[in-house]
C-alpha cells in the first residue's frame, strides 16, 4: 500500500534544469511559482524599468555554480549569460528545450495579405 502514493512526481516537467552558460558557468534553474513572481515584483518595487522584474525573477529561480544569486548579481553578469537566463525564465519556464530559431510571427504575414486584398 505504501507504494501506491507517489507525492508530487510530475511526469512531464522537471523541477530543476541545469544549463551551461556562455561564460562556462553552470546555472541551475527551478520551476517558478506565483510566489516567485510576487517576490520579484516586491524586490524591484518602484523601479520603472520593465526588465527589472525579469532580472529579479532570474535571481529568484537561479543558482550559479551552486550558489544563490541576487538581483544585483544578474545586473553584473555577462550579457550572453543574462540573455540565456532570461530566455529560460521568460519562456514557458522550461517544460521543453527551446527551439533553435523562433518562427516568424503570423501577424506579420496576415497584415501584409490583408493590405493586398484591400486593393
Amino acid at each position: 500500500m505504501a507504494g501506491t502514493n507517489s507525492p508530487e512526481q510530475p511526469a512531464t516537467a522537471p523541477q530543476l534544469r541545469s544549463i551551461t552558460l556562455p561564460s562556462g558557468k553552470t546555472a541551475t534553474l527551478r520551476r517558478g511559482k506565483g510566489r516567485d513572481l510576487m517576490r520579484a515584483q516586491r524586490a524591484v518595487a518602484g523601479n520603472p524599468d520593465p526588465t527589472a522584474v525579469v532580472f529579479a525573477l532570474i535571481a529568484e529561480l537561479s543558482q550559479i555554480d551552486g550558489a544563490p544569486i541576487v538581483y544585483e548579481d544578474v545586473s553584473d553578469m555577462d550579457l550572453g549569460d543574462v540573455l540565456v537566463l532570461q530566455a529560460e525564465v521568460t519562456g514557458a519556464n522550461f517544460p521543453e528545450p527551446a527551439p533553435a530559431s523562433p518562427a516568424p510571427a503570423a501577424s506579420q504575414d496576415s497584415s501584409a495579405s490583408a493590405s493586398v486584398s484591400a486593393n
